[in-house]
């Protein structure tokens, strides 16, 4: 079978396996009948609108995304997310997340691209959460940061992480921390196959929101497609492996975050280590100023990235940010505007 043939066959698979996924989920929904204790519902629905633009200093010209032209977080678009709790003699059971965006992405020749994005079911169990969909691996600083709408890059950004990705995982909740773990396809946002994975595991100590801390260890190891966005995969899947270190501290109003991440990928170096200091300003922390310094190793020699950002959330549903940025590797610099939108709509 030639290369062709294979992803023709790698599509199709795709295909029945998103449609089972669909069944799934309309199988799940249909039989949500309990409702949630909030409002007499059994359900949540949100609005969600992006609008982002960046001027590049080098090129002296407008750009429609935030950093990465390919990056399927860093579009302007528009879409829907659906939350649905489900209950059986009053004991929570678990939930389903669906959501899903229609982008612009002008590189395309059909410049509206539809994305299936956070599709997942969580079911709780005595010993552990299992979930099942489009989750977030069990690795690094970004298991437990909902990075999704902001404009600094992470580490799924900057290759070394994938922010949504299609498996199955564990998560179980312990006195002084958790643990997780999952098995993934390695693909990112789209579901493909061509003898791709990614097995992770990440151990942390402290609870974030009672110790004001929390302490990661992560391991990682598998065959991932080197194209993390939503093009296709220019080659097949590449071995990849390493550990992660990354840690989270809060101070009366300072958020420090740390990640080590040290790895080999394609049979190169693959480090990255990423320092974001914020500053949380006005009630409720409504003005958030901050700070970010990032290095990397991809094969030979390292580069940074750096940068300040600023976040202002004019209400409770909408926030202006902006972000300053210098790449020393694509020796540029570029100044990000967005505004983003998100409410609950019943």
């Amino acid at each position: 079978m030639n290369g062709h043939q294979l992803r023709k066959a790698s599509r199709k698979k795709s295909r029945l396996v998103l449609l089972s996924t669909a069944a799934l989920i309309l199988t799940l929904v249909g039989s949500a009948a309990s409702p949630l204790s909030a409002g007499g519902r059994n359900a949540l629905y949100f609005f969600e609108l992006q609008a982002v633009s960046a001027y590049n200093f080098s090129d002296k010209s407008f750009e429609s995304f935030s950093y990465l032209s390919h990056h399927p977080m860093q579009k302007n678009g528009l879409g829907l997310e659906t939350l649905i709790r489900f209950y059986r003699r009053k004991a929570d059971l678990g939930f389903l997340s669906l959501q899903a965006r229609a982008v612009y992405d002008r590189e395309h020749d059909l410049p509206i691209r539809l994305q299936l994005y956070n599709a997942f079911f969580r079911l709780k169990t005595p010993l552990a959460e299992i979930w099942a969909g489009h989750g977030k691996p069990a690795l690094g600083l970004n298991y437990n940061l909902d990075n999704h709408a902001l404009l600094l890059p992470d580490a799924t950004m900057l290759g070394h992480n994938l922010d949504r990705d299609w498996g199955v995982g564990l998560h179980r909740d312990f006195r002084r921390g958790d643990s997780a773990l999952s098995l993934t396809t390695g693909s990112g946002m789209n579901l493909k196959f061509h003898r791709n994975y990614l097995l992770s595991g990440r151990i942390s100590y402290g609870v974030l929101a009672r110790d004001n801390y929390n302490l990661g260890l992560s391991a990682f190891t598998g065959r991932v497609l080197e194209a993390m966005g939503t093009e296709e995969p220019v080659s097949g899947p590449v071995p990849w492996s390493g550990i992660s270190l990354d840690s989270t501290y809060f101070w009366l109003n300072l958020e420090t975050r740390l990640e080590a991440n040290l790895g080999r990928r394609a049979g190169q170096p693959w480090h990255l280590v990423l320092l974001r200091q914020g500053l949380n300003l006005l009630d409720e922390g409504r003005l958030k100023l901050e700070a970010q310094l990032g290095l990397w190793q991809h094969g030979s020699g390292w580069n940074y990235l750096a940068g300040p950002a600023l976040t202002y959330r004019l209400n409770s549903d909408l926030a202006l940010r902006t972000m300053f940025l210098y790449d020393s590797q694509a020796q540029n610099s570029r100044l990000a505007v967005q505004l983003y939108f998100y409410r609950s709509i019943f």
